[in-house]
C-alpha cells in the first residue's frame, strides 16, 4: 500500500479503541517509512512508529510500544541466555579456548546485564501504566455501580439507565483487555528477568 493512502486513515488499538486519524508521515533521508502522526481525540497529536502498525486495505491498527518492547527484550534475553549455555557447552568440549571463551563470555555478560536494566525500566513503565488503567477501570465501575444503584432505587429511569450502560461499556471492555494484556506481559517479564 502507497504510504499516501495511510493519510486520513481511522487508527484503533490493538484492544479496538479508536485512536484518532494518520494526518502526517514520517520518513527517513531514503524515503522510508519511520512514523505516523496520529490526530487522536481531543486534538492531541500522537505519533507511532512503524513497527506499532498493522495496515490492512480496511484498518490501521497500533499496538502499545509497551507491548512491542516487551517482546522484544524476552525474547533477546532468551537468546543470549542460549549462548551462554552454547558457548559453556563449547568451552566443555575443547572446542573453543581459554582467552577466546573469556573474551566471548565477558561480552554475553556485558550485553545480558544491559538487557536485565533495560528490562527493570520497562517493567517500572508497565506497573505505572497498570496502575493507570487500574484506576481508570475503578472509576468506570464506579460510575457503572451509581448507575444501577441509581436505576434500583427509582432515581434513574430504564430509558436513562441503558443510555449510562451503553455509554460505559464500550469504554470498559477494551481497558480491561489492555489490563490483562499488560499483566500477562509483565508476568513473562518478570519471570525472564528473575532467572
Amino acid at each position: 500500500m502507497e504510504t499516501r493512502a495511510l493519510l486520513g486513515r481511522n487508527v484503533t488499538d490493538s484492544y479496538g479503541r479508536n485512536i484518532g486519524r494518520v494526518i502526517g508521515l514520517e520518513k527517513n533521508h531514503f524515503g522510508e517509512l519511520e512514523a505516523v502522526q496520529v490526530e487522536a481525540l481531543a486534538g492531541q497529536i500522537v505519533s507511532a512508529k512503524t513497527r506499532q502498525l498493522s495496515v490492512t486495505p480496511k484498518s490501521v491498527s497500533l499496538t502499545p510500544e509497551w507491548k512491542l518492547d516487551s517482546n522484544d527484550l524476552i525474547q533477546e534475553l532468551s537468546v543470549l541466555r542460549k549462548r551462554v549455555s552454547a558457548l559453556e557447552e563449547l568451552r566443555s568440549s575443547g572446542e573453543i579456548g581459554g582467552e577466546v571463551y573469556n573474551e566471548l563470555l565477558s561480552a554475553q555478560k556485558t550485553g545480558y546485564t544491559e538487557k536485565l536494566h533495560s528490562g527493570r525500566q520497562l517493567l517500572e513503565s508497565m506497573s505505572q501504566r497498570h496502575a493507570s488503567i487500574t484506576a481508570q477501570i475503578s472509576s468506570l465501575t464506579k460510575y457503572l455501580a451509581n448507575a444501577k444503584l441509581d436505576h434500583k432505587s427509582g432515581i434513574l429511569d430504564e430509558s436513562s439507565f441503558k443510555i449510562a450502560e451503553q455509554s460505559l461499556q464500550p469504554t470498559l471492555a477494551p481497558i480491561i483487555m489492555e489490563k490483562t494484556d499488560l499483566a500477562n506481559s509483565m508476568k513473562q517479564l518478570e519471570t525472564i528477568l528473575a532467572q
